[in-house]
């Protein structure tokens, strides 16, 4: 299991964060070119592959590979 996080495309709004149900994402200190504190992958081996975080992402800047 992967979760890729475009951080070009993230604005650290928290969504993914938000409706994650096993706490796989954290928001970081880390800014991207446009300012915004970016999201990481926190604790990837909680990951369901629920896509929660996929889905409710208003600007497509993550995705969970199901293989």
């Amino acid at each position: 299991m992967q979760v890729y996080i475009d951080e070009q495309l993230c604005k650290g709004c928290g969504l993914c964060i938000f409706y994650c149900p096993k706490v796989v994402l954290k928001l970081s200190d880390r800014r991207n070119a446009k300012g915004y504190n970016v999201v990481r992958v926190y604790q990837p081996e909680n990951c369901t592959r629920c896509r929660l975080c996929e889905i409710n992402c208003p600007d497509l800047a993550i995705y969970v590979d199901q293989n």
